[in-house]
Parts: structure tokens; sequence; C-alpha cells
């Protein structure tokens, strides 16, 4: 006994001043105070209020989305519509193009054979010329 006395006048503790180590006596240790009970049953009511709104949200979430999927398949269809009308309208294009070159190969044709006549037309013009000056230079003989 003296071993741990000794050791407390060490320590600075004295002897004299020690409490015990016992928790004070419970009053009814069978007995929950009323006060717990509310709480958990408060606890246990947000809970489920969560829970509520956690499946209210859910719900909502899939509505919204099966709206978007609508929308969605909507655009869809849209964009295969416009796609298609751009096929067909580039197709009308080609056609089209194929035709005005055909066009231009045809008056281009005929604008070198409308040259190749104004051609003619110039040497047929300066060969006039040339017999008339012919003429006019020869001395005219009178008629007989």
């Amino acid at each position: 006994m003296q071993a741990p006395a000794f050791k407390d006048k060490k320590r600075g503790i004295s002897a004299k001043n020690q409490v015990p180590a016992q928790g004070r006596p419970p009053s009814d240790s069978t007995q929950v105070p009323r006060w717990l009970y509310r709480a958990i049953l408060s606890l246990y009511i947000l809970l489920a209020l969560a829970f509520v709104v956690c499946i209210i949200l859910s719900a909502f979430i899939m509505m919204k989305n099966a709206e978007m999927s609508k929308q969605l398949l909507g655009f869809k269809t849209e964009l295969w519509n416009v796609s298609n009308s751009m096929q067909a309208c580039e197709e009308r294009q080609k056609g089209v193009w194929k035709s005005v070159q055909g066009n231009i190969t045809t008056i281009r044709s005929k604008v070198e054979k409308l040259e190749m006549q104004l051609a003619d037309i110039r040497n047929i013009n300066i060969k006039v010329q040339k017999i008339l000056e012919l003429l006019q230079t020869k001395p005219q003989s009178p008629p007989q």
C-alpha cells in the first residue's frame, strides 16, 4: 500500500484528495427518457419523408426522360427528312448541271461554226473588193 502512495506523491497528487472512480449511481436504469423516443420517432419520420421525396424526384426524372426521348425521336425524324430532301435536291442539281453543261457545249460548237462562217464571209468580202477594184481599173469597153 505504500508503493501506490509513494507514486502519487511523486506525481504531485496527494492521496487524501483522490476521488473514487465511480460514476453517479443510475436513478433508474430500466426507464428510457421520454424525449429519446420522440427524437427517434422524429428521425424515422424524417427518413420516411426523405424516402418519399426521393421517390417523387425519381418519378419526375423518369417523366422528363420519357418526354425528352419523344422529343429526340421527333428531332431524329426531322433530321432524316431534311437529309432526304438535301439528297433529292443534290440529285436534281446534278441533273440540271449536266443539262447546263450540255447546253454550253452545244452553244460553244455553234459559236465556233459562226466564227468559221464569219471568217469565210470576210474572205469572200475581200475577194469581192479585189474583183471590184480590178473591174474599176480595167478600161471599160463599149458594149457591142
